[in-house]
């Protein structure tokens, strides 16, 4: 596993993503331009990349138990989720429910986000990459019509261009002896390289105004839809732990079953929020948790893959990690303070209650990522007078972050006695 190509994966897909999210939010791109772009995506470049791996598949390397693994995983998630919304949703619209919620659980988006697990293995494990393409039918093609079924709908599958270039390109990989034509490599080619970017773009486009449509009367439902998808990557793991019993090496099974992981960790895809527009049902349960989940992938798929090479790590090499994480954690979080506490103070918000409080909080948060900063430059000199002021800095805002939501809270609490 190839854990140093991870972050700058992350960020190009995130990136892109950030980029449509802000050429919707600033109207650069119009919802009828971005349904254009999402037709191009689904209709043409999908369909495409999935035709040439198709044909290029060599079904000799093919891990099997790990296939039926994901396969039960998902099988098991979409049917839990689909009882307990039978037991505990209202009589009028509880099957359309029950569909659409399981479906929102185990379809995830594969193609678009794929990218960071293909630069994990690529160097080390690269026939991984092409069970992507095999395992990403296995909702459409077998869990999907169930959802649908409930949801009172028959034809989906036959017109759904991704199952049907699975099934062509399976057909043209013995027909065509595993080759894309000469005369047609290049168009596949072409359609299937644009298919990456725009994809993401397209993604970031579709989130626009998603989070404002989210109500109270949502948010239980919400929650535990996220917990049902948080089980994902824990049974898929479990499941390749259990049926992968060939005669390989521990290092290979452990890397099988890491991946089958972080496969679990991939959000919902967008496409099931046209599903909710289509029957017209719990469309902001399932347009912010898409939301919701596509931005919680990117730090759980960054930890656990960090957490999953722990066993194989040396101690010292793993400490130097743990440091260059924290110091790019602590980046990140000190542009995100900085950008808040400068909405709050051109705002005015910082002179009312709470929000006088929760300033304070982000001021000891940025002293604290300040802190980490210059850790990862003092730790490497000998200067022992730096490091103790850098840690005196850290350790006083760290504990700093502490106390200011309790004081929040105490104050907040009181303030009815007080008045």
């Amino acid at each position: 596993m190839s854990i140093d190509r991870l972050l700058p994966a992350l960020l190009e897909c995130f990136g892109i993503i950030l980029c449509g999210y802000i050429a919707g939010r600033a109207n650069i791109i119009t919802s009828t331009q971005a349904k254009g772009l999402g037709s191009f995506v689904s209709k043409f470049a999908l369909p495409a990349l999935l035709f040439k791996n198709m044909v290029l598949l060599d079904f000799g390397n093919v891990i099997w138990p790990f296939l039926w693994s994901i396969l039960i995983a998902k099988v098991c998630v979409f049917f839990l989720v689909c009882i307990l919304t039978l037991i505990v949703a209202s009589p009028v619209s509880r099957y359309s429910k029950a569909g659409l919620f399981s479906i929102f659980a185990t379809q995830s988006n594969d193609f678009a986000l794929g990218y960071p697990i293909e630069a994990l293995y690529q160097s080390t494990y690269p026939e991984y990459l092409q069970y992507i393409y095999l395992v990403a039918p296995v909702s459409l093609m077998f869990l999907n019509p169930i959802g649908f079924a409930l949801c009172e709908i028959q034809k989906w599958v036959i017109k759904n261009p991704i199952v049907f270039m699975v099934v062509i390109g399976i057909i043209a990989h013995f027909v065509l002896d595993q080759t894309v034509p000469v005369f047609m490599a290049q168009f596949v080619d072409g359609l299937a390289n644009s298919f990456g970017g725009a994809a993401l773009f397209y993604l970031g486009l579709s989130m626009v105004g998603q989070l404002g449509k989210l109500t109270k009367s949502t948010v239980v439902t919400l929650i535990l839809l996220t917990t049902a998808k948080l089980l994902m990557p824990l049974i898929c793991k479990d499941m390749v732990d259990l049926l992968d019993k060939r005669n390989t090496s521990d290092l290979n099974h452990s890397s099988l079953s890491d991946y089958a992981f972080l496969y679990g960790v991939f959000p919902t895809a967008p496409s099931v929020a046209i599903y909710a527009v289509y029957y017209n049902a719990e469309l902001e349960v399932v347009t912010a948790g898409m939301v919701i989940s596509t931005f919680l992938s990117a730090p759980i798929m960054y930890v656990s893959a960090w957490l999953l090479t722990f066993r194989w790590t040396d101690p010292q090499r793993l400490m130097n990690s743990l440091q260059n994480v924290s110091f790019n954690i602590s980046i990140v979080s000190l542009v995100a303070l900085v950008w808040t506490i400068a909405v709050m103070f051109l705002s005015k918000k910082f002179k009312r209650l709470p929000h006088l409080f929760t300033v304070n909080l982000f001021c000891a948060q940025v002293l604290t990522c300040i802190g980490m900063i210059l850790w990862n430059f003092v730790v490497k000199e000998n200067n022992f007078i730096g490091q103790v002021l850098t840690f005196t800095l850290l350790c006083t805002s760290l504990y700093s972050t502490f106390i200011w939501p309790g004081t929040h809270t105490t104050i907040y609490h009181s303030k009815p006695t007080l008045n």
